[in-house]
């Protein structure tokens, strides 16, 4: 018996994800533990429609006038959810985002204006929290990406990006959202002092990210490892410059951990 008879794909989740969200038969598979043959050959147990080779060259879904905007705020911060907690997909099309916070694929569906969004919600288990994912598939809108400067499988090699000066600060709370933090740490004396961190395994990344901050603003990190670190005033400082406005684009539980600190903490004035 084949091995693909041995293992449990679920008829209707399986039409879910190959039908609704347009997920490629790798990318279920990884989803089930097992190899893109498995889910073909079981499609076809289904009577399940293959779609045909190169679909996914043809298929639209970011409007042109949102590209077309660029350099705009809100694409910029996508771009910087993207730099962070993306990817781009070597066998096709498609940019996915994942996170375990459901915020932040909301506001990318909302800001690329995505009629009916495929996020797809994906229970690890206890202790990990749940993922949620959403694929976007779209030839011009991965070209755009692309030109960017965001490549597959850019965790370790991805490095100064196609950003102008005046949307920095946009992709930068992108980038934050992702894979940066906001915390409260204690110097020495136990005094408390605010901490803004990035993450990444690539140094020329971060270096390329600390050099545009300090042109732009003068504001001075330090690079320790795999993170940029703001402290104390300089944190502040890159707070006020990324949320510069009120309403902006951001993951609501970062920003808050910044804004209680400026309200109770600082002596700058807003």
């Amino acid at each position: 018996m084949k091995a693909h008879n041995k293992i449990e794909l679920p008829r209707d989740e399986l039409e879910r994800l190959y039908v609704e969200e347009n997920l490629s038969s790798n990318e279920i598979a990884r989803l089930f533990g097992c190899d893109g043959v498995t889910v073909r050959a079981r499609l076809r147990e289904y009577g399940i429609p293959l779609r045909p080779r190169g679909w996914h060259k043809l298929v639209r879904r970011v409007p042109d006038q949102v590209l077309e905007a660029w350099p705009s705020p809100e694409l910029a911060y996508v771009v910087g959810l993207v730099a962070s907690d993306g990817s781009l997909q070597k066998q096709n099309n498609c940019m996915q985002l994942v996170s375990t916070e459901r915020e932040i694929v909301d506001n990318c569906a909302t800001l690329l204006c995505l009629d009916d969004p495929h996020i797809i919600v994906w229970d690890q288990g206890f202790p990990r929290k749940t993922a949620f994912m959403l694929q976007v598939c779209d030839h011009v809108f991965r070209e755009f990406l692309q030109a960017r400067g965001l490549t597959p499988n850019k965790t370790m090699t991805i490095g100064a990006l196609d950003i102008p000066d005046i949307i920095f600060r946009d992709f930068l709370r992108g980038e934050l959202d992702g894979d940066g933090s906001w915390y409260v740490a204690k110097g020495w004396r136990g005094s408390p002092y605010l901490v803004s961190k990035f993450v990444s395994r690539s140094q020329s990344y971060l270096e390329w990210i600390h050099r545009t901050v300090w042109r732009l603003t003068g504001i001075d990190g330090c690079l320790h490892g795999s993170g940029l670190i703001y402290n104390g005033k300089k944190a502040e400082l890159l707070g006020q410059w990324i949320y510069y406005a009120p309403d902006l684009p951001c993951l609501r539980r970062k920003h808050d951990v910044w804004q209680n600190w400026m309200l109770e903490h600082s002596d700058i004035r807003r």
